[in-house]
This record gives structure tokens, C-alpha cells and sequence, in this order.
């Protein structure tokens, strides 16, 4: 099975809120997930979760840190995707130029949007720690 290996951010702000990206083409178009994308070769996760945030949202990060591991076999490939907890960069804000929404979400809205299948299990186990998230960050 071909493996597509990814980094991705849950960018949180100042309000305990996190963004959630919706998709807006290909076969999982409508679906939400985390900005980030394919890590390149030669490239850290952490370097590729800060050039696919630049890319997709058009705003640096100010700060990065591990989050979270992910595995998760689609029918087609198998997902192994790096996740990073973010903040963006002091006065920038960011803009859907991929997605076809953006949408800050707090703990009580967490499970209110379609996640991608890969994104489900770590969004609930998010739902657990988003208090330390918080309070750390």
C-alpha cells in the first residue's frame, strides 16, 4: 500500500478556539481537517507543516511543538501524519485560499463538523487534553 507521509497543524489562538479547514476538492471535498499537507524530500515535518501553513493560509507560525502521531489506513494509502500544536504568527490572520472554509472552533464545537476519517480519533482524544493545551500554550 503507498504510504503518504503529512504535517499538519491544530493552530490555536487566544480565545480557546482551534481553526478547522474544509476541504474543497477531490474525492474528500466538504470534509474538515487540520492546514498541512505531504512532507517534502529533504524536509522536516515541522518545516513542512510551516510551508504548507504559509501556502494554504497565507500567515507564519509563531510557535510549534509536537502534538500527536497519526496511522490511519485509507482504502488507497496509508496516512502517517505528524501534528503540531501552532499559533500564527502576532498580526497576521488567516485565509482560505485552498479550502472553501475556515472555522475557529472551541471544545464544545469540536465533533460539530464531518472530520476527515484519519482526523476523528485525534479530535476526541483532543477533546481530553484541551485543557493542558490551553493552559500550556
Amino acid at each position: 500500500m503507498r504510504q503518504v507521509t503529512v504535517a499538519a497543524a491544530f493552530i490555536v489562538d487566544g480565545s480557546d478556539r482551534m481553526l478547522a479547514c474544509r476541504r474543497s476538492d477531490g474525492g474528500q471535498a466538504g470534509f474538515w481537517e487540520l492546514p498541512g499537507g505531504k512532507v517534502e524530500p529533504g524536509e522536516t515535518p515541522e518545516q513542512a507543516c510551516v510551508r504548507e501553513v504559509r501556502e494554504e493560509l497565507s500567515c507564519d507560525l509563531e510557535s510549534l511543538w509536537a502534538l500527536e502521531h497519526v496511522e490511519h489506513d485509507y482504502p488507497d494509502f496509508h496516512l502517517s501524519m505528524d501534528v503540531f500544536c501552532a499559533r500564527i504568527a502576532a498580526g497576521q490572520e488567516p485565509v482560505a485560499s485552498v479550502h472553501e472554509e475556515l472555522r475557529w472552533l472551541s471544545r464544545d464545537e469540536l465533533m460539530d463538523v464531518a472530520w476527515l476519517p484519519a482526523d476523528v480519533g485525534l479530535m476526541k482524544n483532543l477533546q481530553t487534553w484541551w485543557v493542558a493545551i490551553f493552559e500550556e500554550h
